[in-house]
């Protein structure tokens, strides 16, 4: 059975909630951060690629790894970074 349009709206709302938590991670590091989304691959619910400068890439690289592990283990979102 398909989801529910208000299950639906909650969830993509909720996870939207979350990516804007990761990219805010990255700016709070590096202003300058990009930011694409992609479509997922297969199971995952959001891909999010951050373009940052070379000298802040592990930094960030770091802490939206954490970040987005915490999320999954939270909430159940799968976010590949």
């Amino acid at each position: 059975m398909p989801p529910k349009p208000l299950r639906k709206r909650q969830w993509k709302s909720m996870l939207n909630r979350r990516i804007s938590e990761l990219i805010e991670a990255a700016r709070e590091i590096a202003p300058e951060t990009e930011v694409l989304i992609h479509e997922p691959f297969e199971e995952e619910d959001a891909v999010v690629e951050f373009i940052v400068p070379s000298e802040k890439f592990d930094e960030v690289d770091g802490v939206v790894t954490r970040k987005s592990t915490q999320i999954w283990w939270d909430d159940g979102f799968d976010i590949v970074v």
